[in-house]
């Protein structure tokens, strides 16, 4: 029976794999490398956002139903938009709540995004921004989101890198991924002049 399954699991593996390196991915440029650590220039891009009330690991399925909707049609224009990587989770001013992204294709600019039929959706541009990452492998707990954020963190004190906003954990994969092959990254904005561009 296991030589089955074996052949079976691997296919499945592989199938998980191709559907999600199919989908664009924010697109960014590394200045710099330091062992895991890297320092990356993201452009500017469209972000569809909705704000939840919800622990950490919870938020993400509380916000995905509105933001599955706009690309799925619920906006103005009825236009289906593609489903792109990250998702990225980050919490809000308010204590206790998560500000959840879908970003936007890269074709997408503020004057072409269709506007959202849902008021729980915001659509904004980001800024142009440094970003220090750290990308890991494994399961969406919050235990594993603290660990390699610190690691970060004690990385960025080390290179006298400042942090100017707060972390943002971004998910790659979808659900159905096997949780030892999801991508995950903890990104936490920089301060221009903290990085030997």
């Amino acid at each position: 029976m296991t030589r089955f399954i074996t052949p079976f699991v691997t296919a499945a593996i592989l199938m998980c794999s191709g559907a999600t390196h199919a989908i664009e991915s924010l697109a960014f440029e590394v200045l710099e490398k330091n062992d895991s650590i890297e320092v990356r220039r993201y452009a500017s891009h469209m972000l569809a956002t909705v704000r939840v009330a919800a622990d950490f690991d919870e938020a993400g399925s509380k916000a995905f139903r509105p933001l599955f909707d706009f690309i799925s049609g619920d906006n103005a224009n009825a236009e289906k938009i593609a489903m792109t990587a990250p998702v990225i989770q980050q919490p809000a001013a308010e204590s206790g709540q998560w500000l959840i992204s879908f970003v936007m294709p890269s074709d997408f600019k503020r004057e072409t995004l269709p506007v959202p039929s849902s008021a729980l959706v915001n659509v904004s541009e980001q800024p142009p921004m440094l970003m220090a990452a750290l990308q890991y492998r494994g399961g969406w707990s919050q235990s594993r989101y603290q660990e390699h954020e610190a690691k970060l963190i004690e990385a960025m004190n080390e290179l006298s890198l400042a942090a100017c906003g707060e972390s943002r954990w971004a998910r790659h994969d979808p659900p159905f991924m096997p949780w030892f092959l999801r991508k995950n990254e903890i990104l936490i904005p920089l301060c221009d002049s903290t990085a030997a561009l």
